[in-house]
């Protein structure tokens, strides 16, 4: 059961605890669309009260619960009696036998049963991939990307480009990372056993500003070259495995869902380390 139809019980239970105490007073309480409270009360405990004093006395119970009031009406058993007021209809989930009983049913939060969350799914992969370079497969996965985005898409493009890394430099990344993919697998490659990684997930992406839309585009660089990154490179052609039995893509893949829950990863390849 969610919150908010927690304490919808708890604040129903509250009225009746100081307004019902027999068949003829009843409570109708709902909320609206807009998230107001629509509330009727019938009750005899009003018999002395005027109007304002109702509303004041309910409006001390409504503060403790944050909710603004909508419909407020208030009646003693008899004035409910003259204008035909009859309390909601409690329909048990065995006797629904017409769509009224079931929109009834339905309407009540006690019946509805809480939700499974989703399980979490694996954003859609898709390389662009070509056994040698200067065939426009970076500029196409770069117009891919930015039409993807405008379309409202949560968008990941990541550089395994590792010989030849241009993809980020089609983009303005904000903020710039301070590392690339290479220092993130090196990392979990070579790493001492038991220790945490420094390079975390959060350090290898930077966004792409994009105007007038909902979507996002997020660029993971290969890295920036070096004689260090050179070495690294080198050294992660006969490394497929992290220190955790993972490959190193799963690890990644995993790592950037949890973070930025991509819709799509887009992934600029050519034949080499990363094939």
């Amino acid at each position: 059961m969610s919150k908010k139809e927690t304490w919808q019980i708890s604040l129903k239970q509250q009225f009746k605890e100081k307004y019902v105490e027999n068949k003829e007073e009843w409570i109708d309480l709902n909320i609206s669309t807009a998230g107001m409270l629509n509330l009727r009360i019938v009750s005899d405990r009003f018999k002395e009260l005027s109007f304002p004093q109702r509303k004041e006395e309910l409006e001390s119970i409504l503060g403790q619960y944050k909710i603004s009031p909508g419909f407020l009406s208030f009646y003693t058993v008899e004035k409910a009696r003259s204008l035909n007021l009859s309390p909601p209809q409690q329909t048990d989930e065995n006797s629904i036998n017409t769509w009224q009983d079931l929109a009834l049913w339905a309407a009540n939060p006690q019946n509805h049963l809480p939700l499974s969350p989703p399980e979490p799914t694996l954003p859609r992969t898709v390389t662009f991939y070509s056994f040698k370079g200067g065939v426009g497969r970076t500029t196409a996965l770069t117009h891919v990307a930015w039409i993807l985005a405008m379309r409202g898409r949560k968008v990941v493009a990541v550089d395994l480009d590792l010989e030849a890394p241009d993809l980020s430099t089609a983009f303005t990344l904000t903020p710039q990372p301070k590392y690339g993919i290479v220092d993130y697998f090196y990392e979990r490659s070579y790493g001492p056993e038991n220790v945490e990684p420094n390079i975390l997930i959060t350090k290898i992406f930077g966004e792409v500003t994009i105007p007038n839309t909902s979507g996002k585009l997020f660029v993971v660089p290969a890295g920036f070259l070096s004689l260090d990154y050179i070495s690294q490179v080198d050294d992660l052609r006969a490394t497929t495995i992290s220190d955790r039995g993972e490959g190193l893509w799963s690890v990644f893949r995993r790592e950037i869902q949890e973070q930025l829950k991509p819709d799509i990863i887009l992934v600029d390849s050519r034949t080499g380390i990363n094939q």
